[in-house]
């Protein structure tokens, strides 16, 4: 199977968010921010999506195991989200990253190495273009 790079296209002013400046405020608000990012990161494969598989009691549990991040941090910045619309709660304990789906990419290992040789070749110049002149008749 190819290998498939993701990748979050966040705006140049995404810590200006009042959202992003709110949950920054908030006690332990950087350690918040670094959690919301690594759910975004874990999401990516399923277009922000994140799923509860019982493996811990609940779903906080489970996330702060997969991010190697503490539980109780995670249910306050899951809660926070929710609270601003940045997550919702589906069926099938499904969570939806709100943001996730409008600021993501990707591509496959041989896109990348054809675009990557594109880039090599324009920039050593050796993309002849001949331009073709066409009669337009009327």
């Amino acid at each position: 199977m190819a290998k498939r790079y993701y990748w979050l296209k966040l705006k140049a002013d995404w810590f200006s968010d009042k959202r992003i400046k709110k949950l920054r405020s908030i006690a332990g608000g950087d350690t918040h921010t670094i959690i919301y990012l690594k759910m975004m990161l874990l999401s990516l494969k399923d277009e922000g999506k994140l799923y509860f598989e019982g493996v811990e009691d609940n779903f906080a549990s489970e996330i702060a195991l997969a991010l190697d991040e503490d539980a109780e941090n995670v249910k306050l910045t899951l809660a926070f989200l929710q609270r601003h619309g940045l997550i919702e709660i589906g069926d099938d304990d499904e969570y939806q990253l709100t943001e996730v789906p409008t600021i993501i990419g990707s591509e496959t290992a041989s896109a990348m190495r054809v675009r990557e040789h594109r880039e090599r070749k324009k920039k050593a110049g050796c993309y002849n273009v001949t331009r073709l002149k066409q009669a337009v008749t009327i």
